[in-house]
């Protein structure tokens, strides 16, 4: 019984100490679970706390080290930037260099061929046009043959003659439409007009400009048509230092077009010199089939000049003696006034044998107005004849020039004139000045005396 009460004590001392040791096993597990859980989510928090530290961290690092670097390469651009600004700035500047050199040195091959040959043909046009010019014969075809060629030059061309103060149109070229080159011969500027032919009138200076804007241009071109050229040109024809005509041209109604103004003015300027020559073959009485005419290579007897005719022959002919001369006869005028009778200096001797050496005239300041026109009339006698000379024997003129012997290859032309002259000049003239010496030097010789050679006389004054 004893022994049954024993082992029953035992089993429930078990039973208790097994659940009391269950229930406390189960706390503890329980007090574990919490526990884990909690220190899982203390260090995740921890965790998330020190690497929200860090980035901050880090990124307050980042933005110091930016703001740094930033000082110190704005430190570097202001020490390098201008070195490095000037080198690339010179070696863009090279390289544009070499390429523009390298551009224009190709466009100027390709197109030097064209325009050497556009050139040429220009320079050719010119000439053929001046020695056409130089072999008219009178007043009319001399101008006529003008406006022919001035047409070359210019797409329209108009010759305004000077009558009575007015300015007449006389001929023109290239005009078409409802004003025509027929038309031309209906207008008159009159005197006391103010437009831009008149101005080049009276000035005697040519004259070119664009036509927007210019008053005094549309007074003229208005005339010609309702749609005006984009610019103009007008050049004076001077004859014994007078306007006698002016020469109108323009490129019609063409945009762009141009005008070569400046080969109109060397024809115009020839066309000036062809006038006075006939008009000095006029007065010596030389007919035009008299004119001696030599080829090239070929010598040929030069004819004596005629004697100087008593009663000198207009320099232009006049109306009556000429259908539809342009230019009233200048000898009906009064004598131009006096030129200042400045003596022409040759140029320096050379280390040649020369002419004696030449005394310059006495000053014009006291000679009277009748002694001056003598003196004018002796200078201009004397252009006129050496002119002739140069006329006729241009490359014997070349060659004298060159070779130093003008007077030895044109001795007869030169004697003759000179006979010509002393016996033309007055006597009071001729014992002062040697008018035809001073134009063998200037014209012949073109101001070198070493060209006229050592077998030329020197002037001549003597004492009749």
């Amino acid at each position: 019984m004893d022994n049954e009460n024993r082992n029953l004590d035992d089993a429930k001392f078990r039973e208790l100490l097994q659940k009391r040791v269950t229930n406390r096993v189960s706390t503890v597990g329980k007090d574990l679970m919490e526990f884990r859980s909690n220190f899982q989510h203390s260090a995740q928090g921890l965790i998330d706390s020190v690497s929200q530290i860090l980035n901050t961290a880090e990124e307050e690092f980042l933005q110091d080290l930016r703001q740094e670097l930033g000082h110190v390469e704005e430190g570097v651009r202001s020490r390098l930037e201008p070195e490095l600004r000037s080198q690339m700035e010179s070696e863009i500047r090279q390289r544009l260099e070499g390429e523009f050199e390298q551009r224009v040195s190709s466009a100027l091959n390709s197109n030097a061929d064209a325009v050497q040959k556009q050139v040429g043909s220009r320079l050719g046009l010119l000439d053929a046009a001046l020695k056409e010019i130089t072999l008219q014969n009178n007043q009319v075809d001399i101008l006529t043959c003008y406006l022919d060629k001035a047409a070359q030059f210019a797409s329209r061309a108009a010759l305004f003659v000077v009558k009575a103060g007015n300015l007449v149109g006389w001929q023109a070229r290239g005009f078409d439409g409802d004003f025509n080159s027929a038309s031309i011969k209906t207008l008159v500027f009159p005197a006391d007009r103010e437009n831009f032919l008149r101005k080049v009138a009276d000035t005697g200076a040519a004259r070119s400009t664009a036509t927007a804007g210019n008053a005094d241009v549309m007074e003229v071109v208005s005339r010609f048509g309702p749609v005006a050229p984009d610019a103009v040109c007008a050049i004076p024809l001077v004859v014994r230092d007078k306007t006698v005509a002016v020469l109108y041209a323009d490129p019609g109604p063409i945009p762009n077009a141009t005008v070569d103004d400046h080969s109109l003015e060397i024809v115009t300027t020839v066309v000036s010199l062809t006038v006075e020559l006939s008009s000095a073959r006029a007065k010596l009485g030389i007919k035009p089939q008299e004119a001696p005419v030599k080829e090239a290579g070929t010598p040929t007897a030069t004819p004596a000049p005629p004697q100087p005719v008593v009663a000198a022959a207009p320099a232009f002919e006049s109306h009556h003696q000429q259908a539809e001369s342009p230019v009233k006869p200048p000898v009906a005028e009064p004598a131009p006034p006096a030129e200042p009778a400045q003596q022409v200096v040759a140029a320096p001797p050379v280390a040649e044998a020369q002419p004696a050496a030449y005394v310059p005239p006495p000053s014009t300041g006291d000679r009277s107005e009748a002694d001056q026109k003598l003196h004018n009339d002796a200078r201009k006698f004397a252009r006129l004849l050496v002119s002739e000379i140069k006329l006729y024997n241009e490359q014997k003129v070349q060659a004298g020039r060159r070779d130093k012997n003008l007077y030895s290859l044109l001795r007869d032309d030169i004697d003759k004139s000179r006979e010509m002259y002393e016996k033309r000049v007055s006597p009071s003239v001729a014992g002062q000045v040697d008018y035809f010496y001073d134009e063998l030097v200037r014209l012949l010789a073109d101001n070198q005396v070493g060209a006229l050679g050592p077998e030329c006389p020197g002037p001549v004054v003597s004492s009749r």
